[in-house]
């Protein structure tokens, strides 16, 4: 499984078949660090792709680490990265892979852009969550960006149901703030949620 999910995204960051690869960091999250409402700490991109979030916040103070399936993304955001004199720290992992997730310590903040929302529905977001709860401190801070399921175009990732994010995090996520963002592609959903169980 990890072979074949690993080769199909290589493929898509070697063609440049990624219109969400962008150069610049979510602008959540850059709110929340600005703000201060998240301060420098030891944080997880998870799928992170070429890096773009990581290296933000890498050069915002934080111990900044970023896991991806793809080692083209991987070396992609290492490149980006050095270039920027950033220090971040990147590991070619299957998230869903809860033993060697594990391996990575504990985590203040973990951010996911995509990497739930592209899993197939059952047992592939059951071990997420699994490894979420594996790395992320009770108290830590998580943010997840989520396309809205079959809302605007039909293909790209399978998305989330309008509340599955609510209903799969359950009692050990606390909501902090919820938004629904429209864009051309399809409504995208935003939440900064906090561990608490």
């Amino acid at each position: 499984m990890f072979r074949r999910m690993s080769a199909f995204w290589d493929l898509a960051y070697l063609t440049g078949s990624t219109p969400w690869d962008s150069d610049e960091p979510s602008k959540e999250l850059v709110e929340l660090i600005e703000s201060g409402v998240i301060k420098p700490c030891r944080a997880l991109d998870i799928g992170c792709g070429t890096g773009s979030n990581v290296i933000f916040l890498a050069t915002k103070g934080f111990e900044a680490h970023g896991l991806d399936i793809s080692k083209v993304a991987l070396l992609k955001a290492m490149r980006r990265a050095e270039a920027r004199g950033a220090k971040c720290y990147f590991h070619n992992l299957d998230f869903r892979d809860v033993k060697k997730v594990s391996r990575l310590g504990i985590f203040d903040l973990a951010i996911d852009v995509g990497c739930y929302h592209s899993l197939p529905h059952g047992g592939d977001r059951i071990s997420y969550l699994d490894s979420l709860n594996e790395v992320l401190r009770r108290g830590g801070d998580y943010l997840i960006w989520c396309f809205v399921r079959g809302a605007g175009f039909s293909w790209g990732p399978p998305g989330v149901e309008e509340y599955e994010v609510e209903r799969n995090f359950g009692s050990r996520y606390a909501l902090i703030e919820k938004r629904k963002i429209r864009t051309p592609f399809r409504d995208l959903l935003f939440y900064h949620m906090q561990r608490v169980g």
